[in-house]
């Protein structure tokens, strides 16, 4: 719970709900990775709320982007990163307004208390839409632009330090991150990684 904690707003002991926020149900899941780490997290009962009117889903780079921006890669001889944006739902904020009951996993003192729901929390209707969105906010304030052939394919026009012109590339699927680049460890480390805190992978 330590990470998810971040996504609530916990109110005032005597504080009510906000007008039109509407009351939502979750749970605890558990898992035990490869390496043995134990991990919890509370995921919302998205089964539960009405469905979106909006498309809900986070975007996908196709595979023929990435068979074309890799023989690109190869041809100029660019460097390739990847990495993998750590809790990505959880730093985008959420569209739905809703807010739950706090149980005992919240601490014995908050109890009763009323929690509005902050960020996109997995099993939410609407998280991979909103994670997405937020992404491209991101992608956007960092001077790239979105293919017209494909949305998950960003571009920008970089220089070598020979002066020579290219094109640079971040590829986006859900929270993988592809960047091809002369400068690839730069801009995800110090430009991407402003945003979202980043498991990198050299490649």
């Amino acid at each position: 719970m330590g990470t998810i904690i971040i996504a609530f707003e916990v109110l005032g002991v005597h504080d009510k709900p906000p007008p039109g926020g509407s009351k939502s149900l979750g749970h605890l899941i558990f898992d035990v990775k490869m390496d043995f780490t134990q991990k919890a997290r509370w995921v919302k009962d998205g089964h539960r709320t009405p469905d979106a009117i909006i498309p809900n889903y986070a975007g996908v780079v196709s595979r023929e982007s990435i068979r074309i921006i890799l023989t690109y890669a190869a041809l100029l001889g660019l460097t390739l990163m990847g990495a993998d944006i750590r809790n990505a739902y959880l730093q985008a904020p959420s569209s739905e307004k809703h807010y739950i009951i706090c149980g005992p996993e919240f601490g014995v003192e908050n109890i009763g208390r009323v929690a509005l729901i902050r960020r996109a929390l997995y099993g939410g209707k609407t998280a991979g839409s909103d994670f997405w969105h937020h992404l491209r906010h991101c992608m956007s304030q960092l001077g790239f632009t979105s293919s017209r052939a494909d949305p998950d394919v960003w571009f920008r026009q970089s220089k070598r330090t020979t002066g020579e012109e290219y094109y640079e590339y971040v590829l986006l699927y859900v929270d993988d991150v592809l960047c091809v680049s002369d400068r690839a460890e730069e801009v995800l480390r110090q430009e991407i990684g402003q945003h979202f805190i980043l498991k990198e992978e050299s490649i």
